[in-house]
């Protein structure tokens, strides 16, 4: 009789949907020798998979990290590790700062834990495997998606970057931009699908970069997106994120002839000005954003736009960020992500003259969120009255029988149904706006799936 003890692993995950998507290769690369722990105390394998592109989570990371010092003491044998964006950007110094952490692996890194876990339980430690080739292949890997009753999932269709914009981490820490086989990329959605999923996102650093191999030739984006929405079982295709000077008319085209691509585009905008986008070498112009909104817009009159602005961006003066925030008037997104600009090693920008003062930027940040909360909750207003299908994803946060939806758009809603209810697609109708949510009721409404 085997009596060997199932070793657990808990990850906790900081950062973007591709940390989300690794964390999960990385569950199934161990499975089923680990299983998913319920917290840290639980687990034989802690890992902190870690994001870089700010200050701000970086010293979260550390944070985190920090408080499992008290955890090795009490349990020597546990074994602690940090990967992601933080591991590649410090290697060997994570050791210096935390030398209870047993493993530092890249992003490229994590398909050979099994090995480096095996040399842990051997007697090595501090192993640190940062790899980053440029003729790197991310794998295929086809294992159960280790959630119960999975409605959604993503699917990295390249990684890295090659835009090096002058305030972003990503190529230092992600690579070079590797794009993986179209056919592989055919075979996980397919594998995704058969397991229950309805709802793909595709994702990578730049998606609408993508180039990717075929046996006949390489292929795009668009024609990528055309090739996948056909598939048994796929109610519901997404992508992120894009960079505008790569957002071409043939995939602005597949908002209007592709049915089930939701009509949602994260597209990060940065600034407002000119003279700052330059500066970021961002490779487009306020005008040149502002027209691929109206073809998006002519393409697609339901689109719900959202984006990223930094403000405090180095020689960023008070007329730069008044063509920011008239951008948001014009454009009038749906949701804002804003952040205020924080050095990053690498980076060209790391050199600039930063005289911004931390209050300067601080003020500039809330002006941008109050500015954008009141566009927001009117674009919210108007879909009050308006019956809409929904994904029912689980039970929500807002109280009891109370469950949590999300619409074609990406907009959450809230309502009152039965728990039964969860992984269908039903029809409600809006009845209440908020800036971060809507609230619905499924009276005189009908299930759909």
């Amino acid at each position: 009789m085997n009596n060997k003890k199932q070793e657990k692993i808990f990850i906790k995950t900081f950062g973007c949907q591709m940390n989300e998507y690794d964390s999960l290769k990385i569950m199934q690369l161990l499975h089923p020798e680990y299983l998913p722990a319920d917290s840290e105390n639980d687990a034989d394998i802690i890992l902190v998979n870690t994001c870089s592109i700010r200050e701000k989570p970086e010293n979260k990371v550390y944070s985190q990290i920090g408080t499992y010092k008290k955890i090795k003491e009490e349990k020597p044998e546990v074994i602690i590790g940090v990967c992601g964006c933080v591991a590649q950007q410090e290697k060997k110094k994570i050791f210096s700062r935390h030398p209870y952490i047993d493993f530092v692996i890249g992003p490229q890194g994590i398909y050979d834990l099994p090995d480096i876990i095996k040399k842990l339980k051997k007697g090595w430690s501090n192993i640190c495997h940062a790899p980053q080739k440029s003729d790197f292949e991310i794998p295929t890997l086809l294992g159960p998606h280790l959630e119960e009753k999975p409605l959604k999932a993503f699917i990295t269709i390249m990684q890295g970057c090659n835009n090096f914009c002058s305030y972003c981490i990503v190529p230092f820490v992600r690579g070079r931009e590797i794009s993986r086989p179209f056919e592989d990329i055919v075979k996980e959605a397919k594998h995704l699908l058969s397991q229950g999923i309805i709802d793909i996102t595709l994702i990578g650093q730049n998606v609408n970069s993508y180039c990717g191999k075929q046996d006949d030739g390489s292929i795009n984006f668009s024609a990528l997106l055309r090739a996948i929405y056909g598939l048994e079982g796929l109610k519901r295709l997404r992508f992120t994120t894009s960079h505008p000077k790569d957002l071409s008319d043939d995939i602005i085209d597949c908002f209007r002839d592709i049915p089930n691509l939701c009509p949602h585009l994260h597209l990060p905008i940065q600034s407002g000005s000119d003279n700052i986008l330059k500066k970021m070498n961002r490779k487009y112009t306020r005008e040149h954003y502002l027209s691929i909104i109206k073809k998006l817009r002519d393409a697609r009159p339901d689109i719900s736009l959202t984006t990223d602005i930094i403000v405090g961006f180095p020689g960023e003066t008070e007329e730069d960020f008044e063509l920011t925030i008239d951008m948001l008037k014009i454009v009038k997104f749906e949701q804002l992500f804003a952040f205020k600009y924080s050095k990053r090693p690498f980076t060209l920008a790391s050199r600039f003259e930063d005289t911004l003062r931390e209050e300067v930027k601080s003020d500039r940040l809330n002006i941008l969120i109050a500015i954008q909360q009141e566009i927001g909750k009117m674009k919210y207003k108007e879909l009050v009255g308006k019956k809409i299908e929904v994904l029912v994803e689980g039970k929500s946060k807002a109280g009891e029988n109370e469950l949590c939806a999300r619409t074609t758009a990406n907009q959450i809603v809230n309502f009152n149904g039965n728990p039964e209810l969860i992984g269908n697609l039903v029809e409600v109708t809006i009845e209440k706006a908020f800036y971060h949510s809507l609230r619905g009721s499924l009276e005189n409404s009908e299930l759909i799936r």
